[in-house]
């Protein structure tokens, strides 16, 4: 690969990367200005409710998670039957997914002691179901990167799913609002897929055999990251009030919404770019650590920004009702600043022949997680939960990041190295937030509003002098200052 191909590679990675972030966020922003109104229309206890259902969702989504679109993205040579087969194959997960959420239900409410998980669970059921027939053209779009189209495809359905939902919870006043808002997703989803995208699949299952071989590990890593990720909100059902399951399920999600959903959208440009460079150790080397320099970068002081900033944040988004749940979003914050980068390091090593690896390292960390879940809660609670999840997240990434740089040809040390810079400059951003939750004593949005612009500031001010400072090496920092540069002289070109 010449060195212009390897920069028009580079380039389009960072534009894709740049449209995923655009889409990801955007999609999450209607998710957040939905959850505004929500937590101010309905009780934390509604939300308690759905979480029960929503987690032995996720618990049962690590089942039937197979990889189908990684292994399209990964295949150099995907033909029209390999789309074909992977759409039958998603159709028929979606049924039996759907089935058996449906079938499980009866336990689960006995678990909860709520008899209203059945009919929650039987709604939630058939709204998967219309989801496993997305057109599965889309992944086109992805493995293209075409992340222009695919931001239509994502935030359109999105918006009139939140729409539905916020209309739901102002008339009902019910948990309802939340599983019919849900379902009707599903089905805007599905929809949209079809209006936006002009591929028509069909009806194929020759060729299941090749998609499976590629998909068991995937398989594999995604019911250990599922059981890793929701297994303590199913059995916290049965352990606490619906109240306290409401306060923990969504300081968790706000707090995945802020890091890993956000962030996570730069590890998904990254995808098919390392696809391309599987073969070539050299150019994949650089790649990974300028990718991952840059991730860090920048989900590091998002984190910590989140965890200094998790009181007026709860207040703001969430309204004065939830500011008992403050520290829990501090807490998963924490928690998801670890688990965002595991995922980064697995995306990675499914693509470059180390899912196996990646599999086995999750399952060990869940086994090791369901062991110690109950009595880690009995001996100090939701916190303690918490900070069990945070350590074996710590331990995951130096055990991924060891084998990631193995595959590369480099010493761990020098891997650890590029992550100083984004280091001093979140802690100096964190003194900063510090400094002013002492001093600033205001409206809780003027607090959230003076600590993130203060945050931002100082953390990219710090982290542009101490790149300059220490030589300008490869990180976030270049891919700003490359693309900076670049749209300076299309500029000057045009005029």
């Amino acid at each position: 690969m010449s060195d212009s191909t390897s920069r028009s590679l580079r380039d389009k990675v960072v534009k894709s990367a740049l449209w995923l972030i655009v889409t990801r966020w955007s999609h999450r922003l209607v998710g957040l200005a939905s959850t505004m109104v929500l937590a101010r229309v309905l009780m934390p206890e509604d939300f308690g409710v759905v979480a029960a259902v929503m987690a032995v969702v996720a618990v049962l989504d690590g089942f039937f998670e197979f990889g189908f679109d990684l292994a399209l993205i990964r295949a150099k040579d995907a033909r029209r039957e390999d789309y074909d087969t992977v759409w039958t194959m998603r159709i028929l997960k979606g049924v039996v997914f759907g089935l058996l959420v449906m079938a499980v239900s009866p336990f689960v409410a006995g678990y909860a002691g709520t008899g209203q998980l059945v009919p929650i669970s039987i709604a939630i059921g058939v709204g998967l179901m219309i989801r496993g027939a997305d057109n599965i053209g889309i992944v086109r779009f992805e493995k293209e990167m075409q992340y222009d189209k695919l931001f239509a495809v994502r935030l359109y359905p999105r918006l009139a799913g939140a729409a539905a939902t916020i209309v739901l919870a102002l008339v009902l006043r019910s948990y309802w609002a939340i599983v019919l808002g849900t379902a009707l997703q599903n089905l805007f989803q599905t929809a949209f897929s079809y209006w936006l995208c002009d591929y028509r699949p069909r009806w194929r299952l020759q060729g299941a055999g090749a998609v499976w071989h590629y998909s068991k590990w995937i398989l594999v890593s995604s019911i250990s990251r599922k059981l890793y990720s929701a297994m303590d909100r199913f059995l916290l059902s049965g352990w606490v009030s619906s109240r306290e399951l409401g306060f923990y399920s969504v300081s968790s999600s706000l707090a995945s919404l802020i890091t890993n959903e956000l962030i996570g959208a730069v590890g998904n440009a990254l995808i098919p770019g390392y696809s391309k460079l599987q073969d070539q150790t050299g150019r994949l080397r650089a790649a990974f650590l300028m990718s991952q320099a840059a991730f860090v970068a920048l989900v590091l002081p998002t984190a910590v920004g989140t965890i200094m900033l998790a009181r007026p944040i709860t207040e703001v988004v969430l309204g004065p009702s939830w500011l008992d749940s403050s520290w829990m979003l501090a807490a998963f914050a924490a928690f998801f600043l670890g688990y965002s980068i595991v995922e980064n390091l697995n995306r990675f090593m499914a693509i470059t022949g180390l899912q196996v690896k990646a599999a086995l390292s999750g399952m060990v960390r869940s086994v090791i997680f369901l062991a110690l879940v109950y009595p880690a809660f009995q001996w100090g609670g939701m916190p303690m939960l918490i900070g069990m999840k945070i350590v074996l997240s710590a331990v995951e990434i130096l055990y991924l990041s060891w084998k990631c740089c193995t595959r590369i040809e480099v010493p761990l040390v020098r891997y650890l190295s590029g992550y100083w810079r984004p280091l001093l400059a979140t802690g100096c951003m964190a003194a900063v937030l510090w400094a002013l939750d002492r001093h600033l004593q205001a409206h809780a949005l003027v607090q959230l509003f003076a600590g993130a612009v203060a945050g931002t500031a100082v953390y990219i001010a710090t982290l542009m002098l101490v790149w300059h400072i220490s030589g300008r090496p490869a990180g976030l920092e270049t891919l700003l200052r490359d693309l900076a540069a670049r749209k300076l002289f299309a500029g000057s070109r045009k005029v």
